[in-house]
C-alpha cells in the first residue's frame, strides 16, 4: 500500500508527464510525427468558390486608368479599381493583366482586350481582403473553346489527393459592361499555403526560366535564378540553399525520399501525363507548375492548366490519345531528373503506374468526367451563348463537347493499353483542334487550327469591335501606340540594355507563345530540338534549310546564328516573361493525403494524454478519500 510521503510525489511525477506531453503535442507535433492538418477552414472558399454556381464579378475604374492598362498591358502594372463579388463592393482595389504568351498574344491583337487578370485587394488599402482572401485572379479561357479544360484538370488532380488552389466560374462585368465568361482562382501565395498546409507553411516556388528544369548546374543561386525570383512568399537565401541541395540529389539520384515526397510527385506526374499536359514542367519550356518545400522535403503542386488535354507541343489526336506514360516528357529524360529519375527506379515505376490506373478508374471509367462535362455544360452553356468577348463561338463550343468526352473515353483506353505493354489502343480520328488551339479565337487569332472567325460578333452596346464602346472604353480614342512598330516587347536575357526592341525582332516573335504568325506551333518542338544540336555553334545549311522549311525567315534564322554563347537554350525557351495563372480546388480547406495520416497519431497522443490526467486525478481523489475516511474513523 502507498503510503502518503510517496503519493505525493507519484502524483507530481504523473502531472509532469502529463505537461510534458501536452506540450510537446501542441507546439511540437512534428516530433510526434504529426504534420498540421490541411484542413482550415476559409470564408472567401464557401463565398466566391462554390462549385455550383457562377459568381458575379463587377470591375469599375477611371477610363483614364482602364485606358492605360490596355494600352500598357504588358507592364502589368497595377490600377485601382472598386470590385463588386456578388453585390459585395471593396473598394480602391488593385488589378492588372496577368499571363505570359497568352497576355502578349492578346496585346498584339487589336480585335481583343480580353486579358486576363490579377486582382490584388490590399494593394492600395493596407489589411483589405475579402473574408481572408489577399489576391484572387481571373482567367480568360484563351486556347479553351470548351471553357472546361483547366476546370477539369485541376478537379482530376484534387481527386487524386493533390493540393490545387480553389476555382470557380465567374461571370465579369467591367465598367457596367458585359466581359464575359472567365474562371476565378485563388492567388498561390501566402493563403493558399496557410489554408492547405497550416500556419506553419514552408515555401512556395513558380518554377519559370532559368533552372526550371532542375537540371543540376552548381551550387550558385543565380543558376536557378528562375526558381528563386518566383518565390511566391519571402524567403531567405538559406531556404533556398534546400532548393539546391535538393536538385543536386535529384540528378545524383541520391537520398531521393530525403529531398523529395515521392509519392506525391508521383501522383502528381501520373495525372499530369494522363491529361496529355505538356504546358508543364514534362514540356519544352519547364514551366507551370509549384514547387512545395516544407522541413527540406519537396513536392510538386499543379498550375496554369488550360492547355491540358493535348492542348500544346501535340500534333494531332492519335499522338494526343497515345501520348507515352513510360517516357512522359518531350525529348529527352536527362531534360527532366524530376521525373525520369524517379522512373528509373522500379519500386518508384510500379507506384506511378498504379496511380494511372487508380486515375483512370476514378475519373474516366467511372463515367464521373463524362457526367462532370454535362453537368458544368448545364451551370455555363447560356453564359457562354451570351459572352460579350468569347474567343470561340457558341457553335464551337457545342461542338467541341462531345470531342472532350470522346477523347477522355480514347485516353483512358489508350493508357490502360499501354500499362498492359501495348503502345496504342488502335487508330484514332478525333480532330483534336475542336477543343481550342495556342491563339485561341479572337478576331485576328483566329479559331480552332486557324480557322474560326473568333469572337462573339453580336456584342452587347457594340462592343464587337473596340473602338464604339460607351465611355471611349474602345481604342478609338486611346492613344495611338498599340501598333507602333517600336513597342518594347522585353529584351532577350543577357544580349544586353536595348530599350526598343521591336516587334519584328525575332526573339520578340518566337519567344514564349509562338508569336510569330508563320510559325506553326506544331513545328515548335522540332526548331528548339534543332538548337539544341547545334548547341552554340554556327547552324550548318542543312540545318538552316530546315528551319525555313518549318517557318523561319531569315532575320529570325540569322538571330539565332548571332545568339550570345551565354544565351542558352533554357534561357531562350523560356524568354525574359514572369508567367502567371491560378488555378482552383477543394471547397472547404484543399484535400491532402496527411489529413488521414495524421488522424491517427493525433489521437493516440491525445489519449495518451487524457488517460494519463485521469490517472493522476484518480490517484489524487483515492488518496483523499482514504484520508478522510480515516479521519471519520479517529
Amino acid at each position: 500500500m502507498l503510503g502518503n510521503r510517496h503519493i505525493n510525489l507519484i502524483i507530481i511525477i504523473l502531472m509532469i508527464v502529463t505537461i510534458i506531453f501536452t506540450s510537446i503535442f501542441i507546439l511540437s507535433p512534428q516530433s510526434l510525427g504529426i504534420t498540421p492538418s490541411s484542413t482550415t477552414e476559409v470564408e472567401y472558399a464557401s463565398r466566391l468558390f462554390k462549385k455550383d454556381e457562377i459568381a458575379e464579378i463587377s470591375i469599375k475604374m477611371k477610363q483614364e486608368d482602364w485606358d492605360w492598362i490596355i494600352e500598357n498591358a504588358l507592364d502589368e502594372e497595377y490600377r485601382s479599381a472598386d470590385i463588386t463579388i456578388n453585390g459585395e463592393t471593396f473598394y480602391n482595389v488593385g488589378i492588372r493583366p496577368k499571363g505570359n504568351s497568352s497576355l502578349r498574344t492578346v496585346a498584339q491583337d487589336d480585335t481583343t482586350d480580353r486579358f486576363s487578370f490579377k486582382i490584388k485587394f490590399d494593394k492600395y488599402v493596407k489589411g483589405q481582403n475579402y473574408y481572408g482572401l489577399d489576391k484572387l485572379v481571373i482567367n480568360n479561357m484563351i486556347t479553351d473553346a470548351t471553357y472546361m479544360k483547366e476546370y477539369l484538370a485541376y478537379d482530376l488532380f484534387e481527386k487524386m489527393d493533390i493540393v490545387t488552389p480553389l476555382n470557380s466560374f465567374a461571370n465579369i462585368n467591367i465598367n457596367d459592361e458585359p466581359w464575359g465568361l472567365y474562371l476565378a482562382v485563388e492567388a498561390t501565395e501566402e493563403n493558399f499555403l496557410s489554408r492547405n498546409f497550416g500556419e506553419d507553411y514552408g515555401n512556395l516556388y513558380k518554377a519559370e526560366d532559368t533552372g526550371s528544369s532542375l537540371k543540376w548546374v552548381d551550387e550558385n543561386h543565380s543558376s536557378y535564378q528562375g526558381i528563386k525570383d518566383n518565390a511566391q512568399i519571402k524567403i531567405t537565401d538559406k531556404d533556398f540553399d534546400k532548393v539546391v541541395e535538393m536538385i543536386k540529389n535529384l540528378n545524383n539520384g541520391t537520398d531521393l525520399e530525403k529531398s523529395l515526397d515521392v509519392d506525391e510527385i508521383l501522383r502528381y506526374f501520373a495525372v499530369n501525363t494522363l491529361l496529355v499536359n505538356l504546358d508543364s514542367y514534362v514540356g519544352n519550356f519547364n514551366h507551370n507548375y509549384l514547387l512545395y518545400e516544407k522541413d527540406g522535403v519537396f513536392s510538386v503542386l499543379p498550375w496554369d492548366l488550360n492547355m491540358a488535354f493535348g492542348g500544346f507541343q501535340v500534333r494531332n489526336g492519335q499522338q494526343a490519345v497515345d501520348f507515352s506514360i513510360n517516357t512522359p516528357y518531350s525529348g529527352n529524360g536527362e531534360n527532366y531528373p524530376l521525373i525520369s529519375k524517379l522512373l528509373e527506379v522500379p519500386e518508384y515505376k510500379e507506384i506511378y503506374n498504379k496511380y494511372l490506373e487508380e486515375a483512370v478508374k476514378l475519373y474516366f471509367n467511372s463515367g464521373l468526367f463524362k457526367t462532370t462535362v454535362s453537368n458544368l455544360d448545364n451551370l455555363i452553356n447560356e453564359y457562354v451563348k451570351n459572352d460579350a468577348t468569347a474567343f470561340y463561338t457558341y457553335e464551337q463550343y457545342t461542338a467541341s463537347l462531345p470531342v472532350l468526352k470522346e477523347f477522355g473515353k480514347l485516353r483512358a483506353k489508350s493508357v490502360i493499353a499501354q500499362l498492359a505493354g501495348e503502345t496504342t489502343a488502335g487508330t484514332v480520328d478525333l480532330d483534336l483542334n475542336a477543343l481550342g488551339s495556342m491563339g485561341g479565337g479572337a478576331g485576328g487569332m483566329a479559331g480552332p487550327n486557324g480557322a474560326g472567325d473568333g469572337n462573339n460578333r453580336d456584342r452587347p452596346n457594340n462592343m464587337g469591335q473596340p473602338g464604339n464602346m460607351p465611355n471611349d472604353m474602345g481604342n478609338e480614342n486611346r492613344p495611338n501606340n498599340r501598333n507602333q512598330d517600336n513597342m518594347n516587347m522585353g529584351n532577350p536575357p543577357n544580349v544586353g540594355d536595348q530599350e526598343n526592341i521591336n516587334r519584328d525582332n525575332p526573339y520578340n516573335n518566337m519567344q514564349g507563345g509562338f508569336m510569330q504568325d508563320n510559325i506553326n506551333p506544331e513545328n515548335m518542338e522540332e526548331i528548339m530540338a534543332i538548337m539544341q544540336t547545334a548547341d552554340g555553334e554556327e547552324l550548318t545549311d542543312s540545318q538552316i534549310n530546315k528551319l525555313k522549311e518549318l517557318g523561319l525567315d531569315d532575320t529570325a534564322i540569322e538571330f539565332m546564328k548571332n545568339m550570345p554563347p551565354n544565351m542558352n537554350l533554357e534561357n531562350f525557351q523560356n524568354g525574359p516573361g514572369r508567367g502567371e495563372g491560378f488555378p482552383g480546388g477543394d471547397m472547404g480547406g484543399g484535400r491532402n493525403r496527411s489529413n488521414t495520416r495524421n488522424l491517427i497519431p493525433s489521437l493516440i497522443v491525445a489519449g495518451v494524454c487524457t488517460l494519463i490526467m485521469i490517472l493522476a486525478i484518480l490517484f489524487v481523489y483515492k488518496f483523499k478519500r482514504r484520508k478522510y475516511l480515516r479521519g471519520l474513523a479517529k
